[in-house]
């Protein structure tokens, strides 16, 4: 197990990984350890052959404070996760909610050992999450240039006529009541064309997800692009109520690197609190190009970080 020095600062602890406080020229310069990743063996789906063998570990505190960067050699960038075949590129790190006695499993925590995981997930990066809102989300067209219904396709519009479209000839604006007099969901003899206006991103009311407040279909939910979780034990892992973790990821050179950090005190009684001097962290990562998700990644036992 290693052992992770956070640095103590005064001022600001910017969340971006390439600003040049966190490069070998800035104060974090000579701070990071390196850390080995061992393939997750313990419960299925095992993973004997992670793509990530190693992980660079800096940390840093100030008054109010704590960050965590990692950086690690991936030399495909997946941050796309419109289509089904595709994987994400994600980072977590895990810290026991209860700091006193034993350390919980390493294994996301036991039954009544609650665990606390920050996970980065690169799609969400790519969305801007916690500023962009639900404008900024990926939806099938931006994957599929020339996407259009065929003529047999059918739209549920919504309800309360408020919807804004475009003619997708002239680039007028328009309502759905003005344009699906010719196109859309009507009598499919009459269609002008096989485009339907009301694709993509105006799903509104019918994304069963968002309707429900889950925030993988909400990003108005997301405050970073690090979820906020719980988990006690396996199959278990669970989205915080009220999200707390800043952080930001970049990719260049065929590595990334991630910032994640976080209040010392929360009033969330499901975080871990940073009241003392140490703490156990975990780490995990997932190559998306080599289709790892859930146990399928790299891990590390628990390590200590100092603060």
């Amino acid at each position: 197990a290693a052992s992770i020095k956070a640095l103590s600062i005064k001022g600001e602890i910017p969340i971006d990984p390439t600003d040049p406080f966190w490069s070998q020229n800035g104060p974090t310069k000579g701070s990071e350890v390196t850390i080995d990743m061992d393939p997750q063996m313990i419960t299925n789906p095992m993973w004997p052959n992670p793509n990530t063998k190693w992980v660079l570990v800096k940390a840093v505190r100030n008054e109010k404070e704590i960050a965590v960067r990692l950086e690690w050699l991936d030399p495909t960038r997946n941050d796309i996760m419109v289509q089904a075949q595709s994987y994400k590129d994600q980072a977590a790190i895990m810290f026991p909610v209860k700091q006193e006695g034993e350390e919980p499993p390493f294994t996301m925590g036991g039954e009544g050992e609650r665990v606390n995981i920050w996970q980065w997930k690169a799609e969400w990066d790519k969305e801007n999450a916690g500023k962009g809102g639900n404008t900024t989300m990926q939806d099938m067209e931006d994957n599929y240039k020339y996407m259009a219904m065929g003529a047999g396709g059918y739209y549920m519009y919504e309800p309360d006529g408020k919807l804004a479209m475009s003619d997708f000839k002239t680039g007028e604006p328009g309502t759905k009541e003005d344009l699906r007099a010719t196109r859309g969901a009507t009598d499919l003899s009459k269609r002008s064309t096989t485009v339907d206006p009301g694709m993509g991103k105006n799903e509104g009311v019918y994304n069963p997800g968002r309707a429900t407040g889950n925030i993988l279909s909400d990003a108005s939910k997301r405050r970073s692009s690090i979820e906020d979780l719980n988990a006690e034990g396996f199959s278990t892992l669970t989205t915080q109520a009220h999200q707390d973790v800043d952080g930001h990821g970049n990719w260049n050179n065929n590595r990334w690197s991630v910032v994640f950090k976080r209040s010392f005190a929360t009033a969330d009684e499901n975080d871990t609190q940073f009241k003392g001097k140490k703490t156990p962290m975990a780490i995990a990562i997932w190559d998306g190009n080599n289709k790892e998700r859930n146990g399928q990644k790299a891990v590390t036992q628990w390590n200590t970080l100092e603060y």
